[in-house]
């Protein structure tokens, strides 16, 4: 089984990022990073100053490793073929084999003595120096300019998000994003938003099949309309996730968890009630607030009863909940599927 760990920088928040070290080479290791599902990620290469600590045992990990075994063998771990990178570096030239093929992507990256990390599009990089040049994108203020090599504390290439932000991609636009009936959800709790399709309305309540930052399908999310400031349907975020979700349906990447099969059986929100029943849920009384998880045992006017279930990564919660004091909640989600497997076996 492949050697993943807890990689700590010394982030004031205690977060970390899960990898499997690639190479070590001078001031550089080089990993492969996993998401909270335990798909390959990104290529991190990374000053060994930065790294405060490293865990190589931990429930979360072994979490994280039965996840991925299980996406392995449903052919979901890679998704955007990052393996297909890890085989261009050279063991005897790790870092230079690394930095040769990032011209022409999108590159997330940190400077030496500065917190904060910014995209850019990396054009060239010669004589020890990447040139970034200005790209169009609806996402991200971007950087344009130089940056000495010997700058970098932390570089992370060919993430999902990063390699469908590339531009090579975006050439063939969408027309109009409504084509797909995507709406942005704007809470009035802070400046967030989810991006989804409505699926239907009853009363109080909007039920969408929810994409991520990808265009991937990602939940359905019953949305108290109390806790929404607006829903817009035109932007160009939208016109955005349009192009990514039609180009990754185009590659069958699209509907990673078969979501479109639930939402299908969907025709009121008593037919999302009835689905839900007996899975793991997260909900946030205030759409700003870190969600809970617990296991959906029973509805009851709007009377939520949820049970507690072992997990690796959440502190769950039991007990009952008024329905009209939730902004959102949330079912069927990549992260919800493997939470609900927990309970399954349990």
């Amino acid at each position: 089984m492949e050697k993943i760990s807890e990689i700590y920088t010394g982030a004031a928040n205690g977060s970390f990022e899960v990898g499997q070290l690639l190479f070590e080479e001078g001031d550089f290791r080089l990993y492969l990073t996993l998401d909270e599902l335990g798909r390959n990620d990104s290529l991190l290469l990374i000053r060994k100053s930065e790294v405060k600590q490293l865990v190589d045992q931990s429930e979360y990990l072994t979490e994280i490793s039965r996840r991925r075994e299980l996406l392995k063998q449903k052919g979901l771990a890679d998704p955007f073929d990052l393996s297909a990178k890890v085989r261009q570096l050279k063991p005897d030239q790790a870092v230079e084999s690394f930095l040769s093929i990032l011209p022409g992507q999108v590159v997330y990256f940190g400077l030496v003595g500065n917190d904060y990390q910014q995209w850019g599009y990396l054009e060239d990089l010669s004589d020890g120096k990447f040139s970034f040049i200005d790209y169009s994108t609806v996402k991200y203020q971007n950087f344009t300019g130089e940056v000495d090599f010997g700058q970098i504390r932390r570089l992370a290439a060919f993430s999902g998000e990063w390699i469908m932000d590339n531009p090579e991609l975006k050439e063939a636009q969408t027309g109009n994003a409504a084509a797909d009936g995507f709406h942005e959800v704007h809470f009035k709790a802070d400046d967030s938003f989810a991006v989804g399709q409505l699926l239907c309305e009853e009363n109080d309540y909007s039920l969408y099949l929810t994409v991520d930052e990808v265009g991937r399908n990602d939940s359905l999310m019953l949305v108290n309309k109390k806790a929404v400031d607006e829903v817009v349907d035109q932007s160009a975020y939208l016109q955005d996730i349009t192009r990514c979700h039609r180009q990754l349906l185009e590659k069958s990447l699209a509907d990673p968890f078969e979501i479109c099969d639930k939402a299908k059986q969907i025709t009121q929100v008593a037919d999302f009630w009835r689905l839900a029943t007996g899975q793991v849920v997260s909900f946030a009384k205030d759409a700003w607030d870190e969600p809970n998880f617990g296991l959906l045992k029973d509805k009851e006017g709007d009377a939520l009863t949820l049970a507690q279930y072992p997990s690796r990564k959440y502190d769950t919660f039991a007990g009952q909940v008024n329905l009209t004091d939730v902004d959102y909640l949330e079912a069927f989600g990549g992260e919800l599927i493997f939470e609900s497997t927990i309970n399954n076996k349990s």
